[in-house]
């Protein structure tokens, strides 16, 4: 009979490191963005809430666009995103998002513009009046230059 309480015990020992494992998991993720990362986490979003970021392109059909980000320390942000076609048209496009630090070392951003729609800015270097990383993916590296 020794045995199978042991058993039991084991198993019911099991379940809740288990569950507690799991816990842990979903803490870590609120962890990363509860503003008590110390000195260090409030001067890097402040750094990136200081100013407008604005960065020019040719996107893929070759047209001018200029695009300007805005992040604020509630959390939230603007893409600012005009477009010039060489006929002289011009599109504005303005999408408001949600953003936070995506790891503990502050080097990703995660930006969600609502259900489904989530832009990451990795390896992320903030410094000299400059914004930059990869956007969505190793193959678009971004830089933004500070506009006070």
């Amino acid at each position: 009979m020794k045995t199978s309480t042991f058993k039991y015990f084991g198993l019911a020992l099991m379940a809740i490191l288990m569950v507690s494992f799991t816990s842990c998991e979903v803490e870590i993720d609120s962890f990363y963005d509860d503003d008590n990362n110390g000195a260090g986490y409030y001067n890097r979003s402040a750094d990136l809430c200081s100013r407008t970021w604005v960065s020019f392109y040719r996107d893929m059909d070759g047209n001018y666009c200029r695009q300007e980000l805005d992040f604020f320390l509630d959390r939230t942000g603007i893409d600012y995103i005009r477009v010039e076609y060489p006929n002289g048209t011009v599109d504005q496009y303005e999408y408001n998002f949600r953003w936070s630090w995506e790891n503990y070392a502050q080097t990703s951003i995660r930006m969600s513009y609502g259900p489904n729609d989530v832009s990451y800015l990795d390896d992320v270097y903030i410094g000299g009046n400059r914004l930059c990383g990869y956007l969505d993916g190793r193959n678009n590296f971004v830089e933004f230059q500070g506009k006070r």
